[in-house]
């Protein structure tokens, strides 16, 4: 029984079973998501040209520290392995507040034509349909009474008024 239990195979460790890394580097697959909407997306994109700007100032210093030789493979490999969920979350943060703030500008530099196009515009705006449905209501209403007086159709009022009340006389001393 013992012998039997030393001859088993070792168990294999749990980075022996993962997936096989991919021979590319998927900085930009966990950056960014097709699935995502549109907005993550946006910020997926800039995170991902923050990491680009990141590794191209690893490059440089690279370079400066190896003689002006290029990284290697293997090195680019280490560089993009070495991108931590902690660092990729940096990027999004960072991302989300680049785009964030560009959003706010753009609205500051338009917010005096929002301004005066809400002000401005607001009355011309109201202004044409409540003319138009005035005029519309006036002809119909118009159009109604020439109906009705070409039909002989009249109101029934009787005035009860006199002479006297339409022309009062002087008194009389």
């Amino acid at each position: 029984m013992i012998r039997e239990e030393l001859e088993k195979q070792p168990e294999p460790h749990a980075s022996q079973t993962a997936a096989p890394q991919p021979d590319y580097n998927t900085v930009f697959q966990q950056l960014v998501s097709e699935a995502d909407p549109a907005e993550k997306q946006l910020i997926g994109l800039v995170a991902y040209g923050l990491y680009k700007v990141s590794k191209r100032e690893w490059v440089m210093t690279f370079r400066a520290e190896n003689d002006g030789n290029k990284p290697s493979e293997a090195d680019q490999t280490a560089f993009a392995r070495g991108q931590t969920n902690t660092i990729l979350d940096g990027y999004r943060s960072q991302a989300a507040e680049l785009v964030a703030g560009y959003a706010n500008a753009v609205l500051e530099g338009e917010r005096p034509r929002i301004y005066k196009e809400a002000i401005a515009g607001s009355f011309m705006r109201s202004f044409w349909p409540s003319l138009a449905a005035s005029t519309a209501f006036a002809a119909i209403l118009s159009l109604i009474v020439i109906i009705a007086a070409i039909n002989g159709v009249g109101l029934p009022v009787q005035l009860n008024v006199t002479s006297d009340q339409i022309a009062p006389q002087a008194p009389q001393k």
